[in-house]
């Protein structure tokens, strides 16, 4: 188990905290972000709150490390195909907003984080920078391989299928699915053709 905010030793040891961190994870599924309390994580996991603070110095640091058991970020295999290596990284993007209690929280607690600097930066170590940094690298493999374009912006990229999946998960959902997967990925391999400026000399495009 791999505490990403504890900030030092634990009454009842690794087994307690990660009955706390389950605790986070229910009160969370049971009661959303918003309404999530030290109070009411300490009664569902039998504990005192003094425990819980022993551990985490905050809310949001505890929701983090409770969501970090469950957010995937692992290496992407390389398996000589740039498709199915890119297949992985969206899959693996798509598992993560697919979870309830990931894609309902996030939002809520990088918000929270924000007059936080120090637990921001630790929050983007622990969710983002790993998972980016495997994904840039099968995207840079691709580039090696001749499959994608040199000039291949590859965080602009990941930007690009998080927020496609983030938003459609949240705002309007729509399916997270394996048609979804494929279109991100072919968005990347067939490099479909830019849209034209609006401007002068350019028409405007409507809906038929």
């Amino acid at each position: 188990m791999a505490l990403v905010f504890s900030s030092g030793s634990v009454t009842g040891g690794p087994r307690s905290a990660s009955k706390i961190l389950d605790a986070a994870r229910d009160v969370l599924s049971g009661q959303g972000y918003a309404a999530l309390t030290i109070e009411a994580v300490a009664a569902a996991a039998g504990v005192g709150k003094s425990t819980i603070y022993r551990w985490w110095p905050s809310k949001e640091a505890l929701v983090a490390d409770a969501l970090a058991q469950i957010f995937r970020a692992e290496e992407i295999p390389d398996l000589g195909d740039t498709h199915a290596e890119l297949r992985c990284a969206v899959d693996m993007t798509i598992d993560n907003y697919a979870n309830e209690d990931m894609a309902a929280s996030l939002p809520a607690l990088a918000a929270g984080l924000l007059p936080h600097p120090e637990l921001l930066a630790r929050f983007r170590e622990a969710f983002l920078h790993r998972k980016r940094e495997n994904i840039a690298a099968a995207l840079h493999r691709g580039i090696q391989r001749g499959d994608l374009p040199d000039d291949l912006d590859t965080d602009l990229v990941q930007d690009i299928w998080a927020g496609t999946i983030l938003y459609r998960r949240l705002m309007i959902g729509s399916p997270l699915d394996a048609d979804l997967a494929e279109h991100l990925v072919q968005l990347v391999t067939n490099r479909p053709p830019l849209l034209p400026h609006r401007g002068a000399g350019a028409r405007a495009v409507t809906d038929p």
